[in-house]
Formats: structure tokens, sequence, C-alpha cells
């Protein structure tokens, strides 16, 4: 709307002399061709007529291109348009006079005043479309082109329509209609005056009275760019094919589908004329902010298409009730929408065209470049015009007397309905030879054929590309159709390194050729890349754009791999080129990308597929690979914050999913209990009408004290229903945690169960609410009631019921989550729906997920980030089955639920991970494909054993809380070998896509380069609201969309992380930092155990500053033993603690994630 009335206010002006111009001349035309049609009763005579007022209409263009064009240049526009419009009145006056005496001086002075009304045209013309790209860039002439042609074509149907109303009112007092008209070109020219002054485009213009100079000049100009010249031989081509429809319809209309008046007539023309309005803003609006001429194809599909339509299946006649002074009409409703739509494709035809004239062309020539375009055009009209005259004008009268009703004699008489099917035949021959011609329309129409169909682009940052001038685009790639979707940002032409191997496809080599592919030689050619470079050099000196790849590759994993740097060698030294960033997004999981190995025509994920461009600041040409592959990544995270039009909150995202498969089963529980999907969604409805009434308006969370079961989805999903936030709350925490958690979040309503909390311990509190007795308090009738509307109701009326205040806000809280407290209280932390939602998406499409394959053991407990993520989320989002096992230590349980319901995919921490593999044996994880493990450190040992046992590698990730929570995933280099391979061992691997990790100096917070130890900090869509309550802590880790995670890491050049500790867990001693996850790893690795045997913790020391303190509870070597081989084995003096310093404890205090609780292990010091 904004862009619209901005554009409207500059617009307007020259929008009503446009319009008003138009509007008299086909109004005039029309009163002129039925007043002569009206008086004739032969077909061939009005044809004949017809054909002369429009080759009469046309003349002008090609008489005046040369004076046209130097008044265009020379002059100020708005100047030349105010003087136009006071002699169109004139003119206009004129041919009232003539009107009231037709009937003694007959049709030709009413040629003559079409013909000067046609020169006032002629002149104008040039003037306006040079006008436009003066006042308008280049990303708002495709608007201003489409608004400009739809109120032209208004105008049109206006004017024709008013003359031939004016006329049937008039009778015998045609003059009348005159006056009317010439009071439009009063007003015209009172409105011109309002256009804004500018200056003149070249002053140096010099009038010359040899117009044939000028026409050659002219046409030197026309023929001068190949890409130009084409498309105003399409836009003649289209005024053609136009004027010979328009004048066809007519003749067609009154003898073969017997339409005897003149307002029948008309409302065809009406028909044709609304059509072309609407294509005309429709091609504007498809544009967007770039000239699209890609758009062109397929409004010359739907001309040919449709022109064959209306005259072979024109349907039945149907008459309307009785007008006065009118009678009744007849009209053909199916050929009326032929008619309409075969507009529409012409407006989609001709637009594109005119803008790309308009915007390409030098405007120090631009008006003798419009003018003498005009004589192709009107050229074209009068070459139609002599056609239809020639094919459909004969009389058979050879013996006549009159020379002209003598030479009508031999023209043919063949009817309007075989010359429409033939201007259908020439139309597709013509585009075919367009696009062999100019190869830009067919890479144009794909580009928008891919990205209206299969692909939903959202496109940002499409202003950093500059309009002219050279630029470098860097563009990640994750798919085949990469080079398309670039394509679709910018009207302008890119150049694209291509490999070897696929610049020589057999089919596909000349068409790269044609397109400028600069082919990129094999690894063992590398002596050739000079010749690259070069070529690439060349390109940019020529001002052209280039995009190049710098991974090299398409990626296999769905992650951004290594940049490399034979980018920085392709820009010329002595030029300053704009070196521009373009992250592709979304697109992993996409029929073209490697997500299913080789590409193979398969059905989609999902139709059409998102897909995201995001087109960053230019960045100095000096950054090297790994800084601009940072700069992509960030530019990625902050794409991604923003979601998506059709994003949906999450219990939203369920309701519809439950509304379209409403018989499947998603959950499951180990004892063989399931519910399909439309009962889960009823008694989660019933549910949050109880949860509405047992917690207060102003309370905003509801507490989960539950086990993974059924029942606790559902009261997951009924607190989000009911307009509230479930707050997840950890049974296996302290009781002092516990108490802590529900006075954070205010709780009044505790949903859980009695059985439930005896069994683990807890003590019944008031604001708990028992599933047992709310569950015998609900009246089946209910269950009814809720049930009938979920069946009747679509998906979107049942939420805006359920849930009215957040089903559609993505940024509302969707969970309260309380950290582990690892480090002391737990907090609560905030996940909106855009957090879990951006989580889940990227995870799914990370781990190659398969929802009508993979099933889950949901294991994981939903307190915990990860568990109410990958056992909650994702199979409600995703239709994926889920197998709940009440408790995670339970091994057996979940062995037998893998083994029994052929699970294929099992989270868990590493120490679950060891007791599964005690417990259970390789035949009962024989269904896995993919195993995932995070919260804590994976050991190299457990992964062996794990391997050995059942063939399959764990693949292990890092997140937190915070994070919601995942952040990255050690995946090998191909998702093919998901689940048997990972990445670089011991690290965590590589952010998703759409997450951003820096590394950074702890104490100055400025970035470190690659393999460099530091502070990790995070950005991107995951990151969470806040910390609950705690405005001050949240703003102390949360700067800049930069969450500071607390760990020390380090990043490879392609980005895989590794971790090396926790701010907290590093003692200073000496002036050094120790970690002391490395000197426990260290320790471990001597006491050659599966299980934790030992925890490193630190104390202060009076000499030091801080000493290392290790706990353990059973070790084989004594303190004496472990510092000697730990001195063997040349690790530091600094990290290798004394021997009075080892304690030994019963047991470590763990966590219910299994993670060491570093603020109970404190305590243990004291």
């Amino acid at each position: 709307m904004s862009q619209d009335s901005g554009i409207w206010k500059r617009f307007f002006p020259l929008a009503v002399a446009q319009f008003f111009g138009v509007f008299n001349d086909h109004a005039f035309r029309a009163v002129a061709i039925f007043t002569v049609v009206g008086a004739e009763s032969s077909s061939s005579e009005n044809s004949a007529f017809i054909s002369i007022i429009t080759m009469v209409y046309a003349l002008p263009f090609i008489l005046f291109p040369s004076p046209a064009g130097y008044f265009a240049d020379r002059f100020s526009k708005r100047n030349v348009i105010v003087i136009i419009k006071f002699i169109e009145l004139f003119f206009m006056l004129a041919g009232t006079i003539c009107l009231a005496k037709f009937a003694t001086w007959g049709s030709t002075p009413l040629a003559l005043i079409m013909f000067l009304l046609a020169a006032q045209s002629a002149f104008f013309s040039p003037v306006l479309n040079g006008m436009l790209p003066e006042s308008f860039g280049e990303k708002e002439i495709s608007h201003v082109n489409g608004l400009k042609e739809m109120l032209t074509m208004l105008a049109v149907i206006l004017g024709m329509f008013s003359g031939i109303i004016a006329k049937s009112l008039s009778g015998q007092d045609i003059y009348k209609c005159g006056i009317f008209l010439s009071c439009f070109s009063l007003a015209a020219f009172i409105i011109s005056l309002k256009i804004i002054p500018g200056l003149s485009a070249n002053p140096k213009t010099r009038w010359s009275w040899n117009w044939f100079k000028g026409y050659v000049e002219g046409f030197r100009l026309v023929k001068e760019k190949r890409p130009i010249f084409l498309c105003i031989l399409g836009d003649a081509f289209f005024t053609a094919i136009g004027t010979g429809v328009q004048a066809l319809l007519i003749v067609h209309a009154k003898y073969a589908l017997k339409l005897e008046k003149e307002i029948e007539q008309g409302i065809i023309q009406l028909m044709l004329a609304f059509g072309v309005g609407f294509g005309c803003y429709l091609a504007g609006r498809l544009s967007g902010k770039k000239v699209e001429l890609g758009i062109v194809p397929f409004g010359a599909i739907g001309l040919s298409v449709f022109l064959i339509l209306m005259i072979v299946f024109p349907g039945g006649m149907v008459l309307l009730p009785e007008i006065p002074k009118i009678g009744q009409l007849g009209v053909y409703p199916l050929m009326l929408t032929h008619v309409f739509l075969l507009g529409i494709c012409g407006g989609l035809f001709v637009v594109p065209q005119r803008a790309y004239i308009q915007n390409k062309t030098d405007p120090v020539t631009r008006g003798t470049l419009l003018a003498n375009a005009n004589v192709l055009c009107f050229g074209a009209m009068i070459i139609s015009g002599l056609l239809m005259l020639v094919l459909t004008g004969g009389t058979e009268k050879v013996d006549a007397k009159d020379f002209f009703t003598h030479i009508q004699g031999f023209f043919l008489t063949l009817p309007a309905s075989t010359l429409m099917i033939a201007m259908s035949f020439a139309t597709i021959f013509a585009t075919v030879y367009a696009c062999i011609l100019l190869p830009e329309f067919m890479l144009r129409f794909f580009v928008v054929l891919l990205t209206n169909t299969i692909y939903k682009i959202k496109l940002e940052g499409e202003d950093n590309i500059p309009q002219t001038g050279p630029a470098l685009l860097v563009a990640n790639h994750v798919s085949y159709v990469d080079g398309l979707l670039i394509t679709s940002c910018s009207s302008r032409f890119v150049r694209f390194l291509m490999y070897k191997d696929y610049y020589s496809l057999t089919f596909l080599s000349r068409v790269f050729k044609l397109y400028g592919f600069i082919e990129v030689p094999p690894v063992e050619m590398k002596d050739r890349m000079p010749q690259v470079y070069e070529t690439t050099k060349n390109a940019l000196r020529n001002g052209e754009v280039v995009c190049v790849f710098p991974e090299g590759k398409i990626s296999r994993n769905g992650v951004m791999d290594e940049f490399r740097e034979g980018f920085r060698k392709m820009i010329p030294e002595e030029l300053d080129v704009p070196v521009i960033p373009v992250r592709l997004g979304l697109l992993w999981g996409s029929i073209f990308s490697y997500y299913y190995g080789k590409l193979r025509i398969r059905m989609p994920m999902e139709f059409p597929h998102p897909a995201s461009v995001t087109i960053g600041k230019p960045v100095p040409k000096t950054k090297n690979a790994f800084e601009l592959r940072e700069i992509m990544t960030e530019l990625g995270a902050e794409t991604e914050s923003r979601p998506r039009d059709s994003e949906r909150p999450l219990h939203y995202q369920f309701a519809k999913y439950a509304r379209f498969h409403p018989f499947q089963r998603i959950l499951f529980e180990a004892n063989g209990k399931s519910r399909n999907n439309f009962s889960v969604l009823v008694r989660a409805a019933v549910l949050s009408r109880e949860i509405r009434r047992l917690s207060a308006e102003n309370r905003k969370y509801v507490g989960v004290l539950l086990p993974n079961t059924i029942g606790t989805a559902i009261a997951t999903l009924a607190v989000m229903m009911a307009d509230k936030v479930p707050a997840m709350l950890n049974y296996t925490s302290s009781p002092k945690a516990m108490d802590e958690a529900i006075r954070k979040a205010n709780l009044d309503c505790i949903l859980t169960s009695r059985i439930f909390i005896q069994k683990i311990g807890i003590e019944p509190r008031p604001e708990m609410v028992f599933a047992e007795d709310l569950i015998k308090n609900i009246p089946s009738s209910r269950i009814v009631f809720w049930g009938f509307l979920a069946a009747i109701l679509p998906h979107q009326e049942l939420m805006n019921i359920l849930s009215p205040v957040t089903h559609r806000q993505v940024f509302h809280t969707a969970v309260l989550l309380f950290s582990s407290g690892s480090t002391g209280s737990p907090k609560g932390v905030m996940l909106s729906h855009r957090n879990i939602n951006s989580n889940v998406y990227s995870f799914y499409r990370i781990v190659g997920w398969d929802r009508k394959v993979d099933s889950i053991l949901g294991n994981l407990p939903l307190f915990h980030s990860f568990g109410i993520n990958t056992c909650f989320w994702v199979p409600l989002m995703t239709g994926t089955k889920v197998v709940y096992v009440t408790n995670p230590v339970d091994a057996a349980a979940s062995g037998k639920a893998i083994q029994e319901q052929k699970l294929s995919v099992l989270l868990a921490t590493p120490t679950f991970l060891q007791l599964y593999m005690k417990k259970c044996t390789g035949e009962q994880f024989k269904s896995l494909r993919l195993v995932i493990v995070g919260a804590e450190k994976l050991r190299m040992d457990i992964a062996r054993k794990f391997k050995d046992m059942t063939g399959l590698t764990p693949l292990e990730g890092y997140g937190c809380t915070e994070l919601s929570p995942v952040v990255s995933f050690n995946i090998s280099n191909s998702i093919l070998d998901l689940g048997t391979e990972v990445g670089k061992p011991g690290s965590v691997g590589m952010p998703m896509p759409g997450i951003c990790v820096r590394i950074v100096d702890p104490q100055t917070m400025k970035p470190l380069p690659p393999n460099t130890e530091g502070l990790m900090l995070v950005k991107g869509p995951n990151v969470m609201q806040g910390y609950l309550g705690d405005t001050e802590k949240t703003a102390e880790v949360i700067k800049d969309g930069w969450y500071n995670t607390g760990d020390i890491a380090k990043v490879d050049t392609d980005d895989r992380i590794t971790i090396t500790g926790r701010l907290s867990r590093f003692s200073k001693i000496g002036g050094e930092m120790v970690p002391h996850e490395l000197v426990e790893n260290a320790i471990q690795e001597l006491l050659e155990t599966e299980t934790r045997a030992v925890a490193v913790s630190s104390a202060p020391d009076e000499a030091k500053g801080e000493k290392l303190v290790v706990f353990y509870t059973e070790m084989k070597l004594t303190p004496e033993e472990i510092i000697k081989k730990l001195r063997e084995d040349n690790l530091p003096n600094l990290w290798i603690p004394k021997a009075e310093n080892f304690r030994k404890i019963e047991k470590f205090p763990l966590l219910g994630s299994g993670k060491l609780d570093l603020a109970e292990l404190k305590k243990l010091l004291s």
C-alpha cells in the first residue's frame, strides 16, 4: 500500500494526461466507427472502413518519429505535454464540427480528425514513456508500467463504452458526442499543468528537416542492442495482433454470432479491454521490484490458447433482461470469459517488454528511440490493418466503376474465425523464434515458472544488487537450481561459474554457453584456473554481474561447507567491485537438493517448497573466505529470525494436521496404548476449557508435572489451546528447586497425577489438579460436542474459538522450561513458537527425517528442552510415530519398545546410552537408523563400543535450553552416511542452517580467527525470549541478538565446533586457564572405565589463586599413580592435581538429564 501510494502521488498528473488522451482517442474512434458501420449493411464494407480507420490512426506514428523524438529529447517533457494537451483540445473541437456535418461531409473528415488525434498521440507517447524512467527507478518501473497500462486499458474500456453509449443515446445529434469529449480534453489540459517540471534530457539536440536521416539514425538506435530490439519487435507484434483481434471481433460478433446491436458488439470489446487492463496490472505486481521478462512467454502461451478457445468454444447465447431505450441484449458468457483471459495474457505479454525498453535505453537518446519504436509498433498496426482489409474486405465487384470498390473486388472474404486461429499459430512461432534469438526470455521463463510453482521465495535485500556496473555475487550452494533462484532476484543478467562435469552435459552445454556460464575445470586441471580468473575479471570489467559458489560444490549435508579463497582472485585489482553475499535458505529437503541423494523425479516434501534468498550489503573485497562465511551465516541467522507468512503456532499446526489426518495414530505408549489424531485433538480441546476454568485469567503459566505419556502430550496441547503457556516442571529436581520454579512462574494450577507423585515421593500441593479427578468430572456430552465442532469446522475456525489470542501469534511464548541448574538455581527459560518452529524445522531436515518411515523412542523427559522438542513437537508437527517410555533410565523397557515397535530413532544422553548398552542387546537396536546424543560430552570409548554393538555411530549434538535447544550436530559430509559415519571426531559438528556461531575473546569480546579457543556466542531464531522475571540476567547473556553460551570452544575453517569446556568450569591457576573437563577426560582414559569415575572442581588457593580438586567413587589406581601417568602423557604441570586434593565420595550428584550437578559438587568442597 505504501509503495502504491508513493508512486501514485508522483504519477497522478501524468496518469490523468495519459488517461484522458487515450479515452478521447477511443471514444471518438468508437463514435466514428459505429456512425459509419450503422450507415452500411455489407460485412466487407464495414471491415474495409474499420481497417482504414485503423491505418489512419497508426499513420502519424510512422510519419513523425523524428520530430517526436526531437521534442522529447530537446525540451522539458512537462512543457511538451502541456502544449500537446492544448492542441488535443483544439482538434477535439474540430471533430465536434465534423460530427455535426456528417450527413453532408461523410466519413472522410472523421478520418482526418482521427489522423490529427493520432498525431498528437504520436508526439505524446515518447514524451510520456521517456519521462517514466526519469521519474521512477528500476525497482519501481515495472510497477509503474503496470499501473500505466492498466489505466490505459481502463481508458480504452471507458472510451469505447462511452463512445458506444453516447452514439446510441445521441441519435441523430451526434455532435453532442464531440462536446462531451471536448470537456475531457479541457480537463486533461488543466491537470497537465500540475506535472512536476523536469530538465531537458539532451538540450544540444538539433532540428533536422531531413526526416529520412532521422529514420536511419532512429533505426540504428533501435537495432543497437539486440534485447531492446527484440522487445520492440515483441511490442510491435502485440500491437499487430491486438489491432487485428479488435477489428475482427466486431465482424465476428455481428456476422458469426448474430449480435446485431452495437452495445452487444461493444461488450466483447470491453471484456477484451478489461482483461488487458487487469493483465497489465498483474504483470506489474508479478514483476515486483524488477523488470521480469520471464512473464512474457506465459502471456504468449495464453494468447495462443485463448485465441483458439474463443472461436472454437464460444458457448451458447444468454439473453439479458430488457433495458429501457436499449432493448434486450444477447451475450455469450463462455466466449466473454475466453476474451477476458485473452486480454489478461496480452497484458502479461506486453508490459514487461515495454518496461525493459524504457529502463534499458540511454536517457540521452531515449525519446528518439521510443519514437522510432512507435514507428515499428504502428507500422505493424498498419500492416495488420492492410492484411485485415485484403483478407476480409472483398466485395466481388470487379466490374465496379469506383476505383476503390474495383480494387476491393480482388480482396478475399475470409471469415474472422480463420484469421484469429492463424494469429494463434503465428504467436507460437514468434515466441519460439524470440526465445532462440534472445535466450534470456527462456531463462526468465524458467525462473518465473520455478519460483511461482515449485518454490515460494522469501526475498530480502534485492536493493543491494546495483542497477548498473559490475558486481560479484558470492552464494552458498544448496540445490541444483540455485542459479535460477538467484537470477529471480534481479532483472540484471547474471553469469555463473559452473563445474566442467555439469557444463559439458550433452543436451545442456549449448544452453549454458548461450547464457554466458563460465566453465570451471576439474581439480586435476588446476593449471587452467588462471584462465577462469581472467574470464571472470573481464566480465566484471565489462560491467557484468558474476556469481560464484565458493564452496565449490553443492551441499551434501544441508550446511555450508568451507569457503575457498579463489573468489578473491577473480576481482580486478583496478576496479572497486562490490562483493555481495547471497544466502540461500530453507532449500535443503527440496526435490532439487541432495537431500535424497541423486537427482530424480519425486514428490516434494512441501508444495510449494519454502525458499529464502537474502542479499547482504556489499563487503570489502579484502575479506578472506572465513570472514565471508561468517558474514553469510550471520545473514542466515537474521533472515531465519523473521517468520514465514504461513508460519503458525505449534498447537495450530497440530490442529490442522489432525483435521487432515484424523485417523492416523502418532502417539503410542510402550504398553501398546495409542490414540488417533482426532481423539487427541478433541480431548485437548475439552481439557483446555477446564484449564480456563481452573486457572485465573491473569495467570499466564500452567504447570505440567507428568511423565512421558499420551496424557501428558494431551495436557500440554490443552494448556496452549487455553491461551496459556505450559510450565514443564522437573520432577527429578530437589523440593527447593521445585518450589523456586513454582514461585517464579506464579502457578495456581499444576496438572499432575496422584499416582505419579506418590510413586516419586512428591508431597501434594494446593495448586495441583489431579488428572484422575479431572477426567471423572468431564461429562461425555462435552466430548461429543467438541468432537462435533472439530469434525465440521475448518481448522482455522476451530482454533479461533479455542485459542483466540494465540492461534496466530508465533512470537507468543510456547513453553516455559527450567534450566538444569547445573551451575546454580534453575532459571525459567521462555521459548516462543518461532524459537521451536525454527529449531524443529532445521532439526528434522538436517537429520534426514522421513515421517513415513521414521519413528522415535519418546524416552527423554518433556521437562527437558531436547525432550519436548524431539519427543513432542517433532512427532506432532511432522506426523511421526512416537512411543513414550515413562522412565528414561528404564533400559529394559526402552530396549523392548525399540525392538517391538521397530523404532528407527533413539535420543539419549551419553549417560543414558551407557545404561542402555548394559541392559540391552544389539539385536534390540537392529531397527535403529539413527542415534543422537547430547546434553553432555560423548566420550570416544562409548561411541566405539556402541558402534561395535550395533554398527551405528552415535551422532553427537550440542545445545542448551536457552537455544531451543539444538545448535549443532556432528553430521558427516554426506547425508547418505548419516548414522554410520560422523564428521570430525571430538567435534560437536556444524551449526544447523539459520544458526550462526562466533568465537570471541572472553575479555574483549572481539571475534577470533579459526582454530582459536574462545568464548562461544550463538545467534539465530532459536535464541530464547529471555529468563522469566529476570531482565537483568537476560540482558547479561543476550546482547545484539547474540547469546553467550558460557562455553569455551573453537571452530575450524569449515565451522565445525569443538567444545573445550565451560567458562564456569575453568580454574585460573598461576595466571593460566585450566579446563576441568579436559583434566577429567585425561584421568578417565587412564582408569579405562565406561562409567564416570571422577569429577573435577576447584577450591581457593593462597599461593596460586585456585587449585584443582578431584572427586572420585572407585579408582583402580591411586592418586599418586594417576599423577605419575599424567606427567608421562606430557599433561601441563598446572593441569595436574595434587594427591592430597583427591577426595572420595559415595556417588556423583546428577541432574534429571544425567548431567553432573555442578552446584551440588561445589557444596561437597565444604
